[in-house]
């Protein structure tokens, strides 16, 4: 699938100032296959500090010669658009799976400059702050993920500011989702959703469960201040699940920081609560529908 940029302007957005990027287009490294999953997801960030967006876009079912399943691609920015060419990453151990599920591109040890963070099926792995060369010499360095269970498979990650006042220091807090496996090894035990604090050394040391092995499972995940109270609300989707709302569509769920205004004044409507087990610091449910 391809990964479709609109350029923006004075104006706005528009489609006559976008392009479709696949691993067919020049510069762009890889061979488009069916099944690379190319464009599952997708973020931006400037990874080699030249002033200029790049397109940060993961291919996790790819199949490389030798190498684990999946691969990261970055495409340059420049004056002239994504037409500078571009990079790709593959998962740094051998026994590591579906290696770009997600990506992030933020301040993760709150050195005030940004960094890359990729995750794969089952690990989280990040860059310093060296732009990766993409020649096989990247080393990236793994995230303490021992707080996650041994059968969860990781979708995605997003960054923001959802513990009760900030993570400190300038880093990030991230969300990590994906979904529990059965005993069967079927992969279908309900969803999984957990937080967890940026800093130097033990990140997974201040985590938070916000949801574990409820009904469907979370496959979109969005981060913005939605309410304008100053906090990163992280709101999650579920686009084929078996949960459905009393309104007959996909649930969406909306989370706030703890202690915020708009936290503790909504209680949650519609559906309940997914089940989580978190300390009075994580996030806080406000409404689920």
């Amino acid at each position: 699938m391809p990964a479709s940029t609109a350029y923006g302007s004075a104006s706005g957005v528009s489609p006559s100032r976008s392009v479709r990027i696949t691993q067919g287009t020049a510069g762009v490294p890889g061979v488009a296959e069916e099944g690379d999953r190319f464009g599952e997801n997708a973020t931006s960030g400037d990874v080699n500090h030249d002033g200029y967006a790049d397109l940060i876009v993961g291919a996790p079912s790819e199949k490389v010669g030798g190498k684990p399943d999946g691969s990261l691609s970055i495409v340059w920015g420049g004056a002239k658009g994504l037409t500078s060419g571009g990079i790709a990453l593959n998962a740094p151990t051998a026994e590591d799976r579906n290696f770009g599920e997600g990506a992030s591109f933020s301040d993760l040890d709150g050195d005030g400059t940004a960094q890359l963070q990729v995750v794969s099926g089952r690990h989280l792995w990040w860059y310093s702050e060296v732009p990766p060369k993409g020649d096989g010499s990247d080393v990236p360095l793994p995230l303490e993920d021992d707080f996650l269970p041994e059968d969860v498979r990781l979708d995605g990650v997003a960054a923001g500011h959802f513990s009760a006042g900030g993570s400190g220091n300038g880093n990030s807090d991230y969300v990590v989702y994906g979904e529990r496996g059965k005993a069967d090894g079927s992969g279908d035990g309900g969803d999984y959703l957990a937080t967890f604090r940026g800093r130097p050394g033990d990140t997974g040391y201040y985590h938070d469960v916000l949801s574990d092995g409820g009904a469907g499972t979370t496959r979109r995940v969005a981060t913005g201040d939605i309410d304008k109270d100053g906090a990163t609300d992280l709101v999650t989707g579920e686009s084929t699940g078996r949960a459905r709302s009393p309104s007959g569509g996909a649930p969406r769920t909306a989370w706030e920081p703890a202690g915020s205004p708009s936290a503790t004044a909504r209680p949650t409507r519609g559906s309940p609560a997914p089940p989580r087990s978190a300390t009075a610091s994580a996030p806080v449910c406000r409404w689920a529908t």
